[in-house]
């Protein structure tokens, strides 16, 4: 009796951990002190040395200028809705991309260098920084898609520091699958009205999860 009881037990967490995410609560990622917080414009890294994790898919997919712009707005606005933070973005995050940009053109840097005199120029404690690696857009409707979308992101924190800069980093990557192909998407499935979303909406899933794991 004793026996069938433990099993019934485990049986019931293990439905629980499929339906809600678990029997044990995770531990929340501990939040950011308050800083001067800067925030980097997306970019599209194409060559190793403008990497700063992973690697470059050989059949890597151009993002387009006004996508890298819409994604953009949809980070600021989710940061700035989201967090109680204030954030030097925009023009500013520009200017000092293409100020380090022009200054070492003829000595170029790593990619952690060159992100932390971004940093720097912004006067930031700390640079958040985006980074789309690939896409895939939706081919088809939210009904019927013949191509799903998918999306490859890093969400870097760098530490800015003239000395010994730090970096914590978040790895989106996701093309989305139908209930079908695979059972344990049933959560996303309901969340997301049984639709076939687009890219730009799995970067935003995307964006809220860096939010979090990043304690931001």
């Amino acid at each position: 009796m004793h026996k069938h009881l433990r099993h019934t037990g485990l049986i019931l967490c293990l439905v629980g951990l499929f339906m809600v995410g678990g029997c044990a609560k995770p531990t929340p990622p501990a939040q950011l002190p308050p800083l001067a917080m800067g925030l980097a414009n997306f970019t599209q890294p194409t060559t190793t040395g403008e990497l700063l994790a992973g690697y470059i898919p050989s059949d890597q997919f151009k993002v387009s200028a006004e996508t890298l712009d819409k994604l953009n707005a949809d980070f600021e606005k989710l940061l700035m809705t989201e967090t109680t933070r204030v954030y030097t973005s925009g023009a500013a995050a520009s200017q000092c991309y293409e100020i380090t940009t022009a200054q070492h053109r003829e000595d170029p840097l790593n990619a952690l260098q060159f992100w932390n005199q971004v940093g720097i120029c912004m006067k930031a404690d700390v640079l958040i920084i985006p980074q789309v690696i690939d896409w895939t857009p939706r081919e088809g409707g939210n009904m019927g898609a013949f191509q799903s979308a998918g999306v490859n992101m890093d969400f870097y924190t760098l530490r800015v520091d003239a000395e010994e800069p730090s970096i914590s980093r978040f790895h989106f990557e996701e093309t989305q699958e139908s209930l079908s192909e695979n059972l344990l998407n049933i959560k996303k499935w309901f969340k997301r009205k049984g639709h076939w979303i687009t890219a730009e909406q799995l970067a935003e899933e995307g964006m809220r999860q860096a939010i979090t794991e990043l304690g931001l």
